[in-house]
């Protein structure tokens, strides 16, 4: 072992422990400022009630003191948690870097975080500028910016390392960014029931991604596992490094696709020593907006899984095609608003004793036709009639002096009164009126359909303005190809803010998207578009008969092999016994294995199967998830990760259209080392290549 190393790592633990410990004793000081602090407010609060010299309010004073120490301690216990973690692995690899001018090479040291004293960096933040070299280059020409300025230069030696519990065990130099090597290690590892960072085995492709400046908006297509989240979230602890004065965990909003995901994600950022960010799903949105209660995706892709009716499929694809976008809106700009029908307002400001009138303001109804179908022709109906009540309140203030108060009340009149001049304002009414125009049919059950709540929320928008704020600073939309242009439209109403859309057309289990979507996408949003056509997650075996499924090409592999998947023939009444069998068999070694059914009453009818045979856990809950042997569906798994994956009922009458195939694509690329599919009558077409 070479003796620099073991020196370096020395100094570097040496530097941790001392940085560790002058945090410690800054945590103790505060928490005893602030008991002190406390006992003070307690023994004093009738006198520092009472106003100080000055009209300074003193108890006011000392609880902003107590909230700046609270904040200050806060930060003092993230960056000594964070520094807890680096413990184990205080780095995961080196770079030499020669920058053009210099006389000798600097040794750069990768880790979680800066680890540093007065005098000397022992470790480099992945995040830092000169930190993007380890990823972008092998040996030779490279270079950083820092502020669009480059430094560039010759990496002479690129090192990396194995690190436990403080122990170097091994080190070994590469020519590549990440060696397959130790690509390999990490992938081949059994997975865990949360998602972790990857920061030492990020590819060039995706740190390009993860630390792009040059584009506010991003959309990703990615094949299935091809880092997509893990991108994302790593993205956002980029961001929250590079405008850490500007940005906060909480100005960053991530719209994942349900609750389980949401849990299964939680531990990414904590592990990169950052807060996790605020977290929705679209579901929740609507139903706080709406007020109604929500066919969940499940729901829906339960129906078509079970009932695949070709008038509910062509209404689904209708509505989730751009065409269907265009006329909603060609609708509420055209035929919606054209129904404002103002008349003259008149306003008595003055009379006498007797009742005449002394003073009084008009507008016509011209005037208002022009300011609502001329002058703000281009706003919504909501922003035509604020704009409006604005503007006639305001003329009050100028030519009769109202004041703030009066001028507030005056607005919120005149919003009511201009609301009063469109025949129709139910939200739920104009949207039948759009269906029947569409010749689509109208809902009848009080209860929202999955694939209408973003039109819903598009006429609300439009019309009143949301309820709600859903402000953010940065917004990432995972999955995106599940959220049709309606809602997307939405989206891009609701956050104007930057953000990065990930997904992948091929993922879509209830529509086959056309080949131009994700273009179509990235000019409504206004996105960069980048691809990712590296799969990191499956074995080669499993990864080609996933993608062979969909005739998909040009497909990049990671080099790790393993076993081909399995097509196992049972009987009905065996089909439990098959199952617990391949686990027992088969899957003893691993961790954490999914049996992936089509949809939740499939699911329900084996669970009663397995009852007695299998220690299984139903998904129906996050916690939920913690469990080694999970019953799911594709809808609920997917994003999610599984070290074996158990396909049941894979027969041709189960498993025999488009929208078949796409549910056996999103369920098979769930698994990492092991696959296998059960058929208790002939197997589906899709599986031919498995009889073989």
């Amino acid at each position: 072992m070479d003796k620099k190393e073991l020196e370096h790592l020395d100094k570097t633990l040496q530097s941790l422990d001392k940085s560790s410990n002058e945090l410690v004793e800054k945590i103790q000081k505060n928490k005893q400022q602030i008991e002190r602090d406390k006992k003070y407010i307690s023994d004093n609060y009738y006198e520092l009630s009472k106003d100080g010299v000055g009209n300074v309010n003193l108890l006011a004073t000392y609880y902003n003191n107590l909230a700046e120490l609270d904040d200050q301690l806060t930060g003092y216990e993230k960056e000594y948690n964070k520094l807890l973690k680096q413990k184990n692995s205080p780095y995961f690899a080196r770079f030499d870097f020669k920058a053009d001018g210099n006389e000798s090479p600097e040794q750069i040291y990768l880790g979680l975080s800066t680890i540093n004293d007065k005098d000397n960096i022992f470790v480099y933040d992945w995040r830092a500028p000169i930190s993007s070299m380890y990823y972008d280059f092998g040996l030779g020409r490279g270079f950083y910016y820092v502020d669009r300025k480059a430094t560039a230069g010759e990496i002479a030696l690129k090192r990396q390392y194995k690190i436990e519990n403080g122990i170097l065990k091994s080190y070994f130099d590469t020519t590549l960014a990440i060696e397959d090597e130790i690509l390999r290690d990490i992938l081949s590892k059994n997975t865990s029931v949360k998602m972790k960072q990857i920061v030492s085995s990020i590819q060039k492709e995706q740190n390009q991604i993860v630390r792009s400046e040059e584009y506010d908006h991003l959309l990703v297509q990615g094949v299935a596992g091809s880092g997509k989240t893990s991108i994302a979230l790593h993205r956002a602890a980029y961001l929250l490094y590079r405008h850490r004065k500007t940005l906060k965990s909480d100005d960053i909003l991530i719209i994942s696709p349900n609750n389980i995901f949401s849990s299964y994600i939680g531990d990414v950022l904590p592990e990169l020593g950052e807060d996790n960010l605020i977290e929705t799903t679209f579901a929740q949105i609507a139903s706080v907006e709406l007020r109604r209660s929500l066919q969940s995706r499940e729901e829906m892709l339960d129906e078509i899984a079970t009932n695949p009716k070709q008038d509910l499929l062509n209404e689904i694809s209708f509505k989730s095609s751009f065409e269907y976008l265009d006329e909603l809106l060609k609708f509420l700009n055209g035929d919606l608003a054209e129904t404002f029908s103002p008349q003259t307002l008149k306003f008595i400001t003055k009379v006498d004793d007797d009742g005449n009138i002394l003073d009084q303001i008009e507008f016509p109804e011209e005037q208002t036709k022009k300011l609502f179908f001329d002058t703000f022709k281009n706003y919504s109906i909501d922003e035509r009639i604020k704009k409006i009540a604005w503007q006639y309140s305001m003329f009050f203030t100028s030519s009769r002096h109202y004041n703030k108060e009066q001028n507030r009340g005056l607005r919120e009149r005149f919003t009511k009164i201009l609301y009063n001049f469109l025949p129709l304002n139910d939200i739920f009414k104009i949207y039948d009126v759009f269906l029947t125009r569409m010749g689509l049919k109208v809902n009848t059950k009080e209860r929202v359909d999955y694939m209408d709540k973003g039109a819903l929320l598009l006429i609300k928008h439009y019309l009143y303005g949301f309820s709600h704020d859903f402000s953010a600073k940065y917004l990432i939309i995972d999955e995106c190809q599940d959220f049709s242009p309606v809602d997307l439209y939405i989206f891009k109403k609701l956050w104007p803010c930057p953000s990065i859309l990930l997904g992948d057309i091929n993922q879509c289990i209830e529509k086959c998207l056309p080949k131009d979507y994700n273009t179509r996408v990235a000019k409504l949003w206004g996105c960069e578009y980048m691809e990712l056509g590296k799969t990191y997650r499956s074995t080669k075996q499993i990864a080609k008969f996933a993608h062979g499924m969909l005739g998909l090409k040009n497909i990049e592999y990671v080099n790790r092999d393993g076993n081909e998947p399995k097509l196992v023939k049972s009987s009905q009444d065996k089909l439990a016994d098959e199952i617990a069998n391949l686990i027992e068999e088969e899957c003893k070694s691993y961790e954490h294995i999914a049996i992936i059914c089509k949809c939740k009453k499939e699911a329900k009818a084996l669970a009663k199967l397995l009852k007695g045979k299998l220690a299984y856990k139903f998904i129906e809950n996050p916690e939920d998830y913690n469990n080694r042997i999970l019953l799911t569906t594709c809808a609920t798994a997917k994003g999610i990760e599984f070290d074996a994956v158990i396909i049941p009922y894979a027969d041709k009458a189960n498993y025999n259209n488009s929208l078949d195939r796409n549910i056996l694509y999103v369920a098979s690329t769930r698994a990492l080392h092991k696959l296998f599919f059960i058929s208790t009558e002939t197997p589906s077409t899709f599986l031919k290549e498995l009889e073989k």
